[in-house]
């Protein structure tokens, strides 16, 4: 269902953010905030929650059947900012 690789780990590791809370915010129910084009690529912005209660901006684009994670960030720490 999902299309990790080191690049995108990665990315949601500068973030402080960990791969099982990337997808749980993206199972449990997250809302689509925006559609964006970036070189071609349809990439979807989504607000979600994690199990534990952790709110996420989640940007992910489709590959055929796989959702691919582009970066996600944590929304209180970005709100704050």
């Amino acid at each position: 269902m999902f299309e990790w690789n080191r690049n995108n780990l990665r990315k949601i590791r500068v973030h402080r953010i960990k791969r099982e809370e990337t997808e749980e915010a993206l199972l449990n129910d997250p809302i689509p905030v925006y559609e964006q084009d970036v070189e071609g690529e349809r990439r979807f912005v989504y607000y979600g929650e994690t199990n534990a209660g952790r709110f996420l901006a989640v940007i992910v684009t489709e590959r055929g059947d796989r959702i691919r994670v582009v970066t996600a960030y944590d929304l209180r720490r970005r709100a704050k900012a």
